[in-house]
């Protein structure tokens, strides 16, 4: 008995000591996205996909791609369903030329997603390079509207996307060292093709309409994460 007092206190320390909380995201994902211009908004696009635990620098890049895809497809459908409800000429233009400027970049990113070759990664990397090089498209094409909460729901969300494809340039710009020569398709990756979707046809809310699909994919997307999650304003410190 006389060790049980020792025993007492061997205990004590062993449960006093703090255990680590493991972290939703692995190691490989929080370097990947302390390289990128918006750390907080590549972990909050990524993290909920469990594939980004073991993914390499190039799938980050590709799963990145898919998220940003359907984040704009949901805010193109967002501008155009407000459309319906704009008398004043000034604000139906700056819905109408975000919805298309976003479906632009939707088109390019899907092209990426129909055939993830790199020569399409080094592409969507240099016309990236080029329209994120300036001022905000949206925000500069609804200077002149009157201002509004539909304005402004638009423009926030535009800024956020734009933001969002920041993360994804900075992530392809990492991974397009090792890349293999141009033109070389990447092997496919299983996901549950039967599973709902995060976004697409079904994704409601604040957006207030129901978002299409994937502008002409027929390929199925693997589910990184809720895509209004995304568009609610990130706190950069």
């Amino acid at each position: 008995m006389a060790g049980l007092p020792r025993l007492v206190v061997l205990l004590l320390l062993v449960f006093a000591v703090p255990v680590a909380q493991p972290t939703p995201y692995s190691d490989n994902l929080q370097d990947a996205c302390n390289k990128t211009l918006f750390p907080k908004v590549c972990i909050q696009s990524l993290t909920t996909n469990p594939e980004t635990r073991t993914a390499d620098a190039r799938r980050l890049a590709e799963l990145s791609v898919y998220v940003a895809k359907e984040v704009g497809t949901t805010v193109a459908a967002f501008a155009h369903h407000e459309l319906s409800g704009v008398k004043e000429d000034t604000l139906f233009k700056c819905l109408d030329g975000c919805s298309d400027d976003i479906e632009e970049t939707v088109a390019h990113l899907s092209a990426l997603t129909r055939e993830p070759t790199c020569a399409k990664f080094l592409e969507i990397k240099s016309w990236l390079s080029a329209t994120l090089g300036g001022s905000n498209t949206c925000e500069e094409t609804c200077k002149d509207a009157p201002i509004s909460d539909v304005k402004n729901a638009v423009v926030t969300k535009s800024l956020e996307f734009e933001k969002l494809l920041r993360v994804t340039l900075d992530l392809i710009t990492e991974a397009s060292g090792p890349m293999p020569a141009a033109g070389a398709a990447v092997a496919p990756t299983a996901w549950d093709s039967g599973a709902p979707g995060s976004y697409g046809a079904s994704t409601s809310g604040s957006y207030g309409s129901s978002a299409s699909g994937s502008y002409g994919s027929s390929a199925p997307d693997p589910r990184p994460g809720p895509a209004t999650a995304l568009l609610r304003p990130i706190r950069q410190h």
